[in-house]
């Protein structure tokens, strides 16, 4: 009976954020430090500190782990509407480049581009992943334009890729993680606009 009580308290007993966050950070480093291929749920396990059952019990395939490792990571990225575009936008393209500054960065970023071009499991759940992240900052735009702090006909999708992109970018190609400054000329040209709405003369 004390057996049976201890085993029901172990079940419902909550999950602890920091354990989780222990895990994710676990994963993460190892994909950065040995690839996708080099790391296992039980090397996991002891980078983080835990029991391998541990992580079992939260995520049965290395496939849900990275997936969830990758959700926490993009939780910390995310465009909130405050009524004040501009400085929402600016919010998120600074939170963006301080992930993409991030030690090991732009190996984490390859090695998962090249995982789920070879795995359909992995490519399927982190497109749900992008859908489901892309929909909450899409709705922010729309809400932008609904209120007229943006021009009618503006493409939602067209803003967030030029932020989310031009930064990517700038870490993947040119192996520069991008600064805070670099973050607000990007969205202050992408608000502007770099054409002249003024006709030059021709000489």
């Amino acid at each position: 009976m004390t057996a049976a009580n201890g085993e029901g308290s172990r079940r419902g007993r909550p999950r602890l954020h920091s354990t989780d966050q222990a895990i994710f950070d676990a994963a993460a480093d190892l994909i950065r430090e040995k690839g996708y291929d080099g790391f296992s749920m039980a090397a996991v396990a002891d980078r983080a500190g835990v029991a391998k059952t541990t992580v079992y019990r939260r995520w049965p395939t290395r496939s849900h782990l990275v997936l969830a490792t990758m959700s926490s990571v993009m939780a910390r990225v995310a465009l909130f509407d405050s009524g004040d575009f501009r400085a929402d936008l600016a919010s998120f393209a600074r939170s963006l480049a301080t992930a993409l500054r991030a030690p090991g960065t732009r190996r984490l970023v390859a090695e998962l581009a090249v995982a789920t071009a070879q795995r359909s499991e992995l490519a399927d759940g982190f497109h749900r992943l992008f859908v489901q992240r892309r929909a909450v900052a899409m709705d922010t735009v729309e809400q932008a334009v609904d209120s007229g702090q943006l021009r009618p006909g503006m493409d939602p999708e067209l803003i967030i890729d030029q932020v989310s992109g031009a930064l990517h970018y700038r870490m993947l190609v040119t192996g520069e993680g991008p600064s805070d400054a670099y973050a607000e000329r990007l969205v202050d040209a992408i608000l502007t606009g770099v054409l002249s709405l003024t006709p030059q003369p021709v000489s």
